[in-house]
């Protein structure tokens, strides 16, 4: 018995199949990518009522077929025109499979300005952000911000910022800095090779630090307590410090708080008495900071 003819429409189900694929595809994304530029503009009526807006000189969405992508040229951040953020270029970018991941990448130069401050130049390097949503819509934030520079203040070859909500309704955070140099007005500057801190920022706007740490060469400095901001807007808490170096330690910090050279050899002699290393509290309370019992500075209201 001959053999059946041969179907061709066999050799065009594979095409088939993935033209209607990229035909769901592409109406999905068409569907998802409206619903996401009405977030973005409900987002941003929502936040001008608190009263930050973003303006653009230009604006434009894309990304097809794999992205969500809106494009502000010459963004400008206002708060209450009080405060106001200007950059070259914001990009966000979400994934069309995965939309619940948001990444912003900033092109510099920034300036940043505060009512009764002159404007502040930040030079850096394309900047990465990204917030990431649980299963609860509770954010967890990412900051990559390279070769980065403040003129009259300093400059790091990258800062990195972490967030996420704790178990107890807080906010965990990881900052670290990478080669920073601090430059104050008036004093020598500090150069640190790597500098880290993780904390925890509670409910009740009280800071505890797990554990921050400073290096610099075969110097250490590290520490942890708990801080918070009083009826005037100090900082006051306790950080329990450690340093494996006390001479090397006191030679840095010794010129940026202003001591005299009576009192850094008091310190020198009282805490050398512990060694090389050594521990010592430092307490920030009514307007005061202290290193053990030896006030070292005074400190103003941070706002």
């Amino acid at each position: 018995m001959p053999n059946a003819s041969p179907r061709p429409w066999r050799m065009f189900l594979p095409l088939t199949v993935v033209v209607l694929l990229a035909l769901i595809w592409s109406g999905y994304w068409y569907v998802a990518s409206g619903i996401a530029r009405q977030n973005v503009a409900a987002e941003r009526a929502r936040m001008a009522e608190k009263g930050f807006t973003l303006r653009c000189s230009q604006e434009s969405w894309g990304g097809y077929p794999f992205h969500f992508e809106f494009t502000c040229s010459s963004p400008i951040l206002t708060y209450t025109g009080e405060a106001e953020f200007r950059s070259t270029n914001l990009l966000l970018v979400a994934l069309a499979y995965a939309p619940w991941q948001v990444a912003a990448l900033i092109d510099g130069p920034s300036v940043a300005s505060i009512q009764g401050f002159a404007p502040t130049e930040i030079k850096h390097q394309r900047a990465l952000a990204a917030v990431t949503f649980d299963k609860a819509w509770k954010p967890s934030f990412s900051a990559d911000l390279p070769s980065v520079s403040v003129a009259n203040l300093g400059q790091a070859e990258k800062l990195m910022l972490f967030t996420r909500p704790s178990a107890a309704d807080g906010t965990e955070l990881a900052l670290q800095g990478i080669h920073v140099t601090y430059v104050p007005e008036g004093k020598p500057p500090v150069s640190i090779d790597d500098a880290s801190l993780l904390g925890k920022l509670q409910k009740d706007q009280t800071f505890g630090l797990d554990k921050f740490e400073l290096r610099q060469g075969q110097l250490r400095y590290w520490g942890s307590g708990t801080l918070s901001v009083d009826q005037q807007h100090r900082i006051s808490g306790q950080i329990d410090t450690e340093t494996n170096d006390i001479g090397a330690l006191l030679a840095i910090a010794g010129p940026q708080l202003g001591l005299s050279e009576s009192k850094l050899t008091n310190l020198h002699t009282i805490l050398g008495l512990l060694g090389n290393g050594a521990k010592a509290a430092i307490i920030a309370k009514d307007g005061a900071l202290y290193l053990g019992p030896f006030q070292i500075a005074e400190l103003k209201p941070l706002y």
